[in-house]
């Protein structure tokens, strides 16, 4: 995309310069931002999954139910404590 910026004359070249590579810098970042790359999503999919894969072969150190665990059991509530 080609952009047209009206610059006064009396504007130092070396500052228009300056001004010109930080404005296309930060064009770039924002459009790593809005549009990542087509694998992008398919490395983090495929990365998650090592690590699911690396979750489940673990071994169970606790075979208390979730609820025991987190203290669920303590209330009628389902809070933790007297809470």
């Amino acid at each position: 995309m080609q952009v047209t910026i009206n610059i006064p004359d009396n504007l130092p070249q070396a500052a228009i310069h300056q001004q010109v590579t930080e404005f296309e810098e930060k064009l770039r970042e924002q459009a790593k931002c809005v549009t990542p790359e087509a694998g992008n999503k398919q490395q983090k999919y495929l990365a998650i999954m090592n690590i699911a894969r690396k979750c489940s072969s673990l071994p169970t150190l606790d075979h208390r139910s979730v609820d025991d665990i987190l203290g669920y059991q303590q209330s009628e509530m389902g809070l933790w404590g007297e809470e």
